[in-house]
């Protein structure tokens, strides 16, 4: 089982301890951050969760079947988003953000991972664009036509770049095509591996993290990594969460951990915490006790 880490900022004593690393280069904010490239890391690039995009471009929002836009805050309190969506069907902003990748990767980077790659949700997007290239498509299926908006964008990505692709994915093992646009299936053939971010502010209770990967690891046609959040959970919930992820088999485990201050504060407490010594130690399951024994090293 592989370790990787998501960072902010590109620590080489940090990096080292890693299998791979992931560093945001565009957010779904719209905030853009250069990084010098490095062949064990793979850039993060937020593609249609845009809020800067969708604030400057009204036309691009998507839109429900309701006439509400894809947008945080107040302006649209029934669905919650954290932030603003692009319709993906909005050519001017592919051509753009294509431009941004192909730029990207003519750099030295080991891969390339696509984030929010995906419809806002089932009931998005009903925008006049999207009801006319599905008139135009063939398509009798509503939701099949979105799941090919979606796998020709990715494929599209590939050709492009010729580099290995990551996706990260909505945690619903079972609903991801009929929401989001986003099946699996028609994807393979585009993608290394995917993520699923598996957050928490405390990971006091795992029984739901066992739910959902027993869904992924059953369903899912492409390797999945799993992205534990590791900036306000403690040290101890997340030890519990790797411990439950660790029972199944998935390709590994990613730590959302911007600065690297989490994972060495992890390290840290199995070294020198006693009584967390004896219960890793003494767990049954022979795949974490053996990921923290490679965590006890990092210092």
């Amino acid at each position: 089982m592989k370790l990787g880490i998501t960072l902010k900022r590109l620590d080489e004593e940090v990096m080292a301890w890693f299998d791979l690393i992931l560093t945001p280069v565009r957010q779904v904010t719209g905030e853009m951050r250069t990084k010098a490239s490095n062949q064990k890391v793979r850039p993060v690039v937020s593609c249609f969760g845009h809020t800067l995009a969708a604030n400057k471009h009204p036309d691009w929002i998507a839109i429900s079947d309701d006439g509400l836009p894809a947008l945080p805050g107040r302006k649209n309190l029934r669905d919650g988003f954290a932030w603003g969506w692009v319709c993906p069907n909005v050519e001017e902003h592919r051509k753009n953000l294509l431009a941004f990748v192909k730029e990207l990767v003519a750099n030295d980077w080991g891969g390339l991972h696509l984030d929010s790659v995906q419809f806002p949700d089932v009931n998005y997007c009903h925008c006049e664009r999207c009801k006319g290239k599905f008139a135009e498509s063939g398509f009798e299926d509503w939701f099949g036509w979105r799941a090919s908006v979606i796998t020709q964008w990715v494929a599209g990505v590939v050709k492009e770049t010729e580099r290995p692709i990551s996706l990260t994915i909505h945690p619903d093992p079972y609903f991801l095509r009929e929401r989001f646009g986003t099946d699996l299936g028609e994807l393979k053939p585009f993608l290394e591996w995917c993520m699923v971010p598996l957050y928490c502010l405390t990971y006091d209770l795992t029984y739901w993290l066992d739910t959902l990967l027993y869904a992924f690891v059953n369903l899912s046609p492409v390797p999945v990594f799993v992205e534990l959040y590791a900036v306000e959970p403690k040290a101890f919930g997340i030890l519990k969460a790797m411990a439950t992820v660790a029972k199944y088999p998935v390709a590994g485990i990613i730590f959302y951990d911007p600065r690297g201050e989490k994972v060495r504060e992890i390290a840290k407490i199995l070294r020198e915490d006693k009584g967390v010594r004896e219960l890793v130690s003494s767990h049954p399951n022979r795949k974490f006790r053996e990921l923290a024994e490679r965590i006890c090293e990092w210092r």
